[in-house]
């Protein structure tokens, strides 16, 4: 691989957990062109339109039917009662606080994750004091054994591995007979034909949505629950009276109530998904999987690619589980993909 940076090796720099960190990444490579381009996060390049938003929101807290608010047009997105919706900052911190208060239901006897997958779940579950059963996400998972949680990412975060919603649903009804619960992280579904959310109510399932990722808006900070399990009332109750800004309230219910961005939206996303994929195979890389989102590819110089994208202002998703993967983002326009291209030789 020619033009490639020789004095200082970044090869093994654990880089970085769940992208993004561009001012650290500027300090490592400082000669790089700039505007940077980040690559490595997933997020929806064309964000939804703000709202554009009276400057007295910023001045007090929000309205208990602002948040009531919010939380209908989440129900009428997902196809889900109202009633079995829970929101907060952001879907990871939802993530974190799931392990803590399910446990003033039942005590979790095996936590089963198919991996590899979003890391934040493994983090959560440990942090929580869980030992973790990583089960490879091709694998036919065993039959679970009695108070078994279950993770599974459908999309999967990075492969783009699905479940079917058979497959859901019998894992669902399955643990729940068991007195267990299936966790399903859904934060790359918003394009997708088919939800489990449609299994709802259901005591043995928990959804995670993310806001953020479809409406390219994740500085909003939006998340949510899906479930009619009480511990999502328990979690509510403990988050107090103000779970989300002002703001994020008025924006976040603006852009769930917008089905027409949606339908438009993906097909947007799937025909520039499928310019990105052609630039990346004809540079080599293997495509493994994806969705309208992110794409991964396969190198046995994914390494090397990085290091030298990173040179030229791209970031891109590396991993340390598997050191010949590269995960891609959406470039936000032609010029950015033709930068990529260039980049890519």
């Amino acid at each position: 691989m020619t033009g490639l940076h020789e004095k200082t090796d970044h090869s093994m720099t654990p880089w970085p957990v769940h992208g993004g960190r561009l001012s650290e990444l500027a300090r490592l490579f400082p000669a790089a062109p700039t505007p940077w381009i980040d690559l490595s996060t997933g997020i929806n390049p064309h964000a939804h339109p703000l709202v554009r938003l009276d400057p007295s929101l910023m001045e007090r807290l929000p309205d208990p039917l602002e948040e009531q608010a919010l939380r209908f047009a989440a129900a009428e997105a997902y196809g889900v009662s109202p009633d079995h919706v829970l929101v907060g900052a952001g879907t990871q911190m939802l993530i974190g606080l799931l392990p803590v208060f399910l446990q003033r239901f039942f005590t979790p006897s095996v936590i089963r994750i198919l991996g590899p997958t979003y890391s934040g779940h493994d983090a959560a579950w440990r942090e929580a004091g869980f030992a973790i059963d990583t089960v490879p996400y091709e694998a036919a998972p065993a039959m679970p054994v009695r108070h078994m949680v279950s993770v599974v990412c459908s999309p999967n975060n990075p492969t783009g591995h699905r479940l079917t919603l058979g497959e859901i649903a019998s894992l669902v009804e399955s643990h729940a007979r068991l007195g267990g619960m299936i966790v399903v992280d859904e934060a790359f579904a918003d394009f997708c034909p088919e939800s489990a959310a449609s299994l709802l109510p259901h005591p043995g399932l928990v959804i995670c949505r993310s806001f953020g990722k479809a409406y390219g808006l994740a500085g909003v900070r939006i998340g949510f629950l899906l479930g009619s399990h009480p511990v999502l009332h328990a979690m509510r109750a403990a988050m107090g009276p103000w779970p989300v800004s002002t703001p994020a309230c008025h924006i976040g219910r603006d852009a769930l109530c917008d089905r027409d961005w949606r339908m438009a939206m993906a097909p947007r996303l799937e025909r520039e998904m499928a310019a990105l994929r052609q630039v990346v195979t004809r540079a080599g890389l293997d495509f493994v999987g994806g969705t309208s989102l992110f794409s991964l590819f396969r190198s046995p110089q994914a390494r090397k690619l990085w290091e030298m994208l990173a040179q030229a202002g791209l970031l891109v998703r590396r991993f340390e589980w598997d050191e010949t993967l590269l995960r891609f983002g959406l470039p936000p326009d032609e010029a950015s993909l033709r930068r990529l291209s260039r980049a890519l030789g």
